[in-house]
């Protein structure tokens, strides 16, 4: 808990500061002036890596081909970068930035208190939208939802994890017991290797397959639940976590919080941009994810394209924030900590 408390202090501290007094005028693209695309994360890793793609071609279908620059932007899990572009960000088109998908609903369903509304933002698109899976190993004693109510199957974790574990649990019964504190992702894949753990939950599928393909040729490791508002094609015999529902106010609660799947990897610029600068970026990542030097780059760091507009995503933002005060409130029961 002291954990959580402070990276919600820190998370309040820099969007804080990063609130100006006037926010900056809409004001049209200027065609060849240098753009900055951000991302919250450091250097390496999977955002970075779709950021830097994206950053390397786009400039090829704005106005004036200008420069992109690429920027890491890192603080309090992407809220920094949040509260900049929706603060104190140019309104002109010039300032861009890979959102974590895990804000878009914060407001919503979490604990810290923004000083902006992430719903507002102004959506481009994302490479492809994300479905989130529970694994587990070969050797586990679990092997499906159904053994999870009499066996009990211990998890390796960050932390991140904790919301999808406690709708498992609440949602079918689950019996499970997580390990915090490994520090990221290949130290988890690690652990069930040497068997010291039997699985990890909140491992996206696109992750999975970019990371450890071969143990799912192999069979090596296992999806027994998947997160996401619809079955993935590579995953239909998988249940989704919304089958396990007892009832329409759980599915409307389930629907928010899979919201940020559909988000994937969410391109975003500021609020209130020129309607016409917001269709001209739109167009420019459309004719991107388009673009065959893009779509060969993509298959080198292991990312299946699958573009999700705009539009749609300014759709689901907006959906999501009109659910109702019990739908919320359920939302919230479901994924609170025990």
């Amino acid at each position: 808990m002291q954990h959580v408390s402070s990276l919600l202090l820190l998370a309040a501290l820099i969007c804080a500061a990063t609130k100006a007094p006037a926010q900056p005028s809409a004001a049209p693209f200027p065609a060849g002036k240098q753009v900055s695309m951000h991302v919250g994360v450091s250097p390496g890793g999977g955002n970075d890596n779709v950021m830097r793609l994206v950053a390397r071609h786009i400039g090829k279908y704005l106005p004036g081909n200008p420069t992109v620059v690429a920027r890491n932007t890192p603080g309090a899990g992407g809220r920094r970068l949040a509260g900049i572009l929706a603060n104190t960000a140019a309104r002109d088109g010039t300032e861009l930035g890979l959102l974590h998908r895990g804000l878009v609903t914060e407001q919503l369903v979490g604990d810290a208190a923004l000083p902006f509304k992430l719903q507002d933002m102004t959506w481009i698109g994302t490479p492809t939208s994300t479905t989130d899976t529970c694994i587990v190993w070969h050797t586990a004693p679990v092997q499906s939802l159904a053994d999870l109510k009499t066996r009990e199957l211990v998890l390796a974790g960050t932390g991140n994890e904790a919301p999808q574990v406690a709708m498992l649990q609440r949602l079918t019964g689950a019996k499970i017991r997580t390990v915090i504190g490994f520090p990221g992702g290949a130290s988890m894949n690690l652990a069930m290797e040497r068997g010291e753990v039997g699985g990890r939950c909140s491992y996206s599928w696109e992750a999975i397959m970019a990371a450890i393909p071969q143990w799912v040729q192999d069979k090596k490791v296992r999806p027994i639940v998947q997160f996401a508002m619809d079955r993935h094609t590579a995953l239909k015999d998988v249940p989704l976590i919304s089958d396990f529902a007892a009832s329409d106010l759980d599915r409307r609660a389930l629907r928010v919080l899979m919201t940020p799947q559909v988000f994937g990897f969410p391109f975003a610029a500021p609020p209130g941009v020129l309607p016409e600068v917001r269709d001209m970026l739109r167009a420019a990542f459309e004719k991107t994810m388009q673009d065959p030097a893009v779509r060969e780059e993509a298959k080198k760091i292991r990312l299946e394209l699958s573009p999700v507009s705009g539009e749609i995503l300014e759709r689901a933002a907006r959906d999501a924030y009109a659910a109702t005060p019990e739908a919320l409130a359920r939302a919230k029961e479901l994924i609170a900590s025990n």
